[in-house]
């Protein structure tokens, strides 16, 4: 990770100090990176950190060997936490990258009653660290306003001692031509030895509008594949 920018402008009338943080993002793995995770802080001249954010995500698709060029979001510095002396003060990057691994769970039709959920015995193992462990597809009771809510439920296991900070399930609801009737994710991180229900859910709906409506799955578990840092002095903006 190279830097491209570390500017900063102000402070405005507010004491609020706008940082520019521009980096260039190299892809040194053999693998094709489709996310970047960052954090960043901002120390004063004695290195105490004063403010910063995390879990800063990009989708991005770097191949192997090729730079992209990434911005880094980054919160306003104010003038009074470093009393009124930015001269000094720096930024700590820390990134890391993550490959994609895509799985298809196939189409399937969607419950005909509350009473008639449907199970698919569609479970595999992601290598030797991922168990998907099938699909359950629930309609829930007709409300009040006649609609329905729709819920897709996958679990997952981490039977491996890596952490994936996110594995998302895609559902497509669509209709009787294939077309897209709606779309919902879910996601979550998955810690090392642990199990997880996915659930994107599709509400307000018609049972007529479900009349031979189908739901197309996919997953996608990102991996890390590895990680950067860098500290770079912050310049007055030109």
């Amino acid at each position: 990770m190279k830097v491209l920018k570390a500017e900063y402008d102000g402070p405005d009338s507010d004491g609020d100090i706008t940082v520019t943080l521009e980096v260039a993002m190299e892809n040194s793995s053999e693998h094709e990176v489709e996310a970047v995770k960052s954090s960043c802080l901002f120390l004063d001249k004695s290195g105490i950190a004063v403010c910063g954010n995390h879990d800063n995500e990009d989708d991005l698709f770097i191949e192997p060997g090729e730079t992209e060029e990434l911005t880094i979001w980054s919160p306003y510095l104010k003038a009074n936490d470093i009393n009124g002396e930015i001269s000094g003060v720096t930024a700590v990057i820390d990134a890391t990258l993550y490959r994609c691994e895509f799985h298809k769970l196939g189409e399937h039709s969607v419950p005909n009653s509350p009473n008639d959920p449907v199970i698919i015995e569609n479970g595999f193992d992601i290598g030797d660290m991922i168990k998907v462990l099938g699909t359950g597809i629930f309609m829930e009771p007709i409300d009040d306003d006649g609609e329905t809510r729709i819920e897709v439920r996958v679990g997952i296991r981490n039977v491996s001692d890596v952490h994936f900070d996110k594995v998302l399930l895609k559902a497509e609801l669509l209709d009787k031509k294939g077309s897209e009737v709606d779309e919902s994710t879910d996601y979550q991180s998955a810690a090392a030895f642990s199990g997880r229900i996915l659930n994107p859910s599709f509400w307000g709906l018609k049972p007529s509008r479900l009349k031979n409506c189908t739901i197309k799955l996919s997953l996608s578990v990102f991996q890390p594949i590895g990680s950067v840092a860098l500290t770079t002095e912050l310049k007055k903006a030109k």
